[in-house]
């Protein structure tokens, strides 16, 4: 019978139509097909049938060949690989009418799962580790990353837990760095804004920075006490950002002061009252016309605009005092004594407010006066004092944070007009040396991941990561659901609601120093602890998996076992009190890549000992079957290294491991044709009958056999029964053949009925 190789070389005109209509070729041909259907074989009935059809329609018609007749609507079917059906349909002929194929079952190619399981497991590891990788590639780091230097062993910590690399030149980066290493290893209970603050000051931080951190520090500084969208954190938010301007232009009014004290002529009057006097002595504000009353020569609506806008309503509640005798305003002036009072605005009262205003609009001139309805109601034109950024969000914040029925409605509608209305083009219309103004109107409108951003893109690389520490840490992050987004995601329903992915910005950062100061990279990737790769690993434990077989430092990271079996802390006890689970991880994905002698070690480093014993009884079973002598003599000992070292190990495991131990012992003497030996194990093991009257109980016994011992079998009676019998001929070529010595000198039974006398067999 001819294979498909040789039709191919054998096709012509003339004689493909032979061999195509031959009956004995279309019946063995189809036996085969029906029994051994694979792929390839598939491809090749389907080829074999075009090139029938085609020399069909040739020889009948002699016209051009009809495409859509010989590879169909669709072109050539390949059958899948599917599983097989129970019931095979038979096909009493392989081409139809027309010269077409037709479909034969397809048998599907036996598929170790035990194997397929290790596959999958081992592209999953591969792919967990090429995680970090993967996420630059798909979007770069806005700031070039400088290529890592391989470790050096004398820069890793081993007890005192300090860590300062010769490789690293960014000292802002380590001050920040050491900041955070102290709040993780005192395990949080070091105040960290207090940290992040003693870090921006020893870092010589100031300009836009110092200001963007001012920013960050003033909102926070706690940790929230609910959700992040909820009200409460909200009115939180407003709290603090409202204090932070306010203290904000009463240091202004100090140092315009200050710097005029001439002009000024505070004296020493103390308090919020004697400060505004002094700093509107020095004329700093455009001529107006003031309307009401005056306080030592001063406008009062002027002054207690003053008083209101930095923070202090007690102040103004004092400068009010003098207009309770007017009542166009009447309703104004009640609505800031109970502000001073309670901290927020009366429902009643702003209602009586709001129709006031609607009275006054039309006539009232004072542009204080105007501001003052604006601080309490809102959305009112107040373009006159809203002259800088701070004034301008603080219009902004003010009526939320006073209002009595604050929603979050209300908060969005100023993030948007912040994020979305004016937006980057309006508060960077210079370009991104500008970031400062954007970042703050952002951070102070509660926006911080849009804040965070922002700074990344601007090239504020380590500032940006830290900002993102802290606010995770404090529960204001909002986090992406997934590791694999974007860095930043926006919620297509509510622009203003954004998610940060805080894995990508950190992956971002370690990316230039994962190598060469495996410490410090490790305290960033212990943020990310909860974190999932898509996957579903933790990206921490696989952060630190990959860490391992990058820099092989698996003592230094993991610790190290003693003579005694004892644990050597490493470097992840300085953030887990008991690292076991991260260990096993890293354990399994060194099993996954084959590393079997160090997986052995780290499982028992994981004080998961069984693991190990299962591991090495695996690979003495494969290695047994595959005859690797030099892997063999490895694992036998490292198995009795093992035996000596392990604490806890199950019963069942221990003894499968020993007696695959025994049988690779027996495979030795087999090899080194030590047959007595050989014999004399084999006996004691009792997996092999060498009496008849064992074989029904040795039987009877093999269900008890552990499943890697079974697994053995075959090759052990193989390299048994040649040791024995090479044994014999040796014998009886170098012994002369007198019945009595050879019963003397073999190592069989003399009840063996199957050594004859004088002969091996």
């Amino acid at each position: 019978m001819l294979n498909f190789e040789e039709l191919l070389g054998r096709v012509d005109h003339q004689a493909l139509n032979q061999i195509l209509e031959n009956p004995a070729f279309q019946r063995a041909r189809n036996e085969l097909a029906a029994q051994n259907f694979t792929l390839r074989s598939g491809v090749e009935q389907e080829l074999c049938g075009i090139i029938g059809s085609t020399e069909g329609l040739w020889v009948r018609d002699n016209q051009p060949v009809q495409r859509n007749l010989i590879f169909g609507s669709k072109g050539i079917e390949v059958p899948s690989r599917s599983e097989q059906a129970d019931d095979v349909p038979e096909y009493e002929d392989t081409f139809a009418e027309n010269g077409i194929a037709a479909q034969l079952p397809v048998v599907v190619d036996d598929i170790d799962t035990e194997e397929l399981d290790e596959d999958v497991a081992r592209v999953k590891v591969e792919a967990d580790r090429a995680f970090f990788n993967h996420m630059l590639l798909s979007r770069p780091a806005a700031v070039p990353i400088n290529p890592a230097h391989a470790i050096d062993r004398d820069d890793l910590p081993f007890s005192n837990g300090t860590f300062v690399n010769k490789n690293i030149a960014d000292r802002r980066e380590l001050i920040f760095g050491d900041k955070l290493h102290k709040y993780l290893k005192n395990q949080g209970k070091k105040n960290i804004v207090e940290l992040m603050k003693e870090a921006v000051e020893e870092s010589g931080t100031d300009g836009a920075l110092g200001d963007v951190w001012n920013d960050v520090t003033s909102v926070m500084h706690r940790k929230t006490v609910s959700d992040r969208d909820d009200v409460t954190t909200t009115a939180v938010l407003l709290e603090d950002a409202c204090k932070y301007l306010q203290q904000v232009f009463a240091d202004h009014m100090q140092t315009v002061v200050e710097r005029n004290l001439e002009v000024a002529e505070r004296g020493g009057i103390p308090g919020t009252l004697g400060l505004v006097n002094a700093y509107l002595k020095v004329g700093t504000e455009d001529p107006f016309t003031p309307e009401d009353d005056s306080i030592d020569g001063m406008p009062t609506w002027q002054v207690t605009y003053h008083c209101v806008r930095a923070g202090d309503m007690v102040a103004a509640a004092d400068a009010l005092n003098r207009l309770k005798s007017f009542p166009q305003c009447a309703t104004l002036v009640a609505s800031l004594n109970h502000v001073a009072k309670h901290k927020k605005l009366d429902a009643e009262l702003k209602k009586k407010l709001k129709v006031e205003w609607r009275h006054n609009v039309g006539h009232a001139k004072d542009k204080y006066k105007r501001a003052l309805y604006a601080a309490l109601l809102g959305g009112l034109e107040s373009a006159a004092l809203a002259d800088t950024l701070e004034n301008w969000i603080w219009f902004k914040l003010h009526p939320l944070h006073v209002d009595p029925h604050l929603t979050p409605l209300l908060f969005q509608e100023v993030q948007k007009a912040v994020s979305i209305d004016y937006g980057e083009q309006y508060f960077m219309a210079n370009g991104p040396s500008e970031y400062q103004y954007f970042f703050t109107a952002l951070w102070l409108s509660g926006q911080f991941e849009r804040a965070i951003y922002l700074l990344h893109e601007c090239g504020q690389r380590v500032d940006s990561v830290h900002v993102a520490v802290l606010a995770h840490r404090l529960g204001y992050l909002r986090m992406s659901p997934k590791s694999t987004d974007e860095m930043l995601v926006v919620d297509q329903n509510q622009p203003t609601k954004c998610s940060l992915n805080l894995a990508r910005l950190i992956v971002a950062y370690t990316k230039s120093f994962e190598l060469v100061d495996v410490p410090r990279s490790l305290d960033y990737w212990f943020l990310l602890k909860g974190v999932c790769t898509p996957s579903g690993t933790d990206v921490f434990e696989m952060a630190v998996s990959r860490s391992v077989y990058l820099t092989s430092q698996a003592d230094a990271i993991l610790g190290k076992l003693t003579v005694d079996g004892r644990r050597e802390k490493g470097l992840i006890d300085e953030y887990l009190d008991d690292p076991s689970d991260v260990i096993f991880r890293v354990a399994h994905d060194t099993e996954v890549t084959g590393e079997w002698d160090q997986a052995v070690g780290l499982y028992l480093l994981a004080s998961k000992p069984t693991q190990a014993a299962k591991l090495l009884a695996q690979e003495i079973s494969e290695t047994l079957r595959a005859d690797n002598k030099e892997k063999i003599g490895e694992l036998v000992h490292v198995a009795e290294q093992f035996k000596k070292v392990q604490r806890g190990c199950q019963s069942s495991d221990y003894a499968t491991l020993s007696l695959l131990v025994d049988l690779a012992v027996l495979f030795d003497h087999c090899r080194n044709e030590n047959a007595d030996t050989a014999y004399t194990i084999s006996s004691h093991l009792r997996l092999i009958p060498t009496e008849p009257d064992q074989v029904t109980v040795i039987v009877n016994e093999f269900h008890m056999v552990p499943q890697k011992v079974r697994e053995v079998l075959p090759d052990t009676c193989l390299h048994l029964m040649k040791c024995l019998v090479d044994h014999c001929i040796r014998q009886s070529t170098t012994i002369s053949g007198s019945n009595a010595s050879v019963a003397q000198n073999s190592i069989f039974s003399p009840s063996n009925r199957y050594v004859k006398q004088g002969r091996p067999f």
